[in-house]
């Protein structure tokens, strides 16, 4: 049952972007999209997922992220097999909490940080099931965030002017 759950959860968000009638709906279901591919980043239905929240974001006046290239340097090399999945995660978590904290909303240095951690949490959930999904420009940023240097690192990347 422990191993059904999970996936009965993914099956059940998917129609919610697909189907729901409200703004609100859709930003409960992008929040808990996001939740859900920091845990379970290779779910068999990840893909699905990751596309119908990224559709989301794309399509939506509910709010809007800024894709940082600095803060993504170490991550979207083509060297890197998940480079992709962690870009997009980047982006959930940037919306995620924007949707979360509406009161934050124009905090972009708070939005970037967000993004970045719940990055992290994805990778750190794919290293712990694939050992080959790690990736030195990513480790480099786990290394920040151990150090709490995450937060002055998007700042000196100069991401966090909603113009970039």
């Amino acid at each position: 049952m422990k191993k059904l759950f999970p996936i009965l959860f993914v099956l059940a968000l998917i129609p919610v972007f697909v189907a729901a009638t409200t703004a609100q709906d859709n930003k409960a279901a992008l929040i808990n999209a996001t939740k859900f591919l920091e845990t379970k980043p290779f779910d068999k239905t990840a893909k699905d997922l990751r596309s119908a929240a990224m559709q989301y974001v794309i399509e939506t006046d509910d709010v809007s992220v800024t894709l940082c290239s600095d803060v993504l340097k170490g991550v979207t090399e083509k060297k890197n097999k998940y480079g992709s999945e962690l870009m997009a995660q980047y982006a959930f978590g940037m919306a995620s909490f924007k949707l979360s904290n509406p009161e934050q909303k124009d905090d972009e240095a708070a939005a970037q940080l967000a993004g970045l951690e719940s990055m992290l949490r994805a990778y750190e959930a794919m290293v712990t099931e694939k050992s080959n999904a790690k990736y030195k420009g990513v480790d480099e940023l786990i290394a920040k965030r151990d150090k709490s240097e995450l937060a002055a690192f998007v700042e000196e990347s100069g991401c966090t002017k909603s113009s970039n």
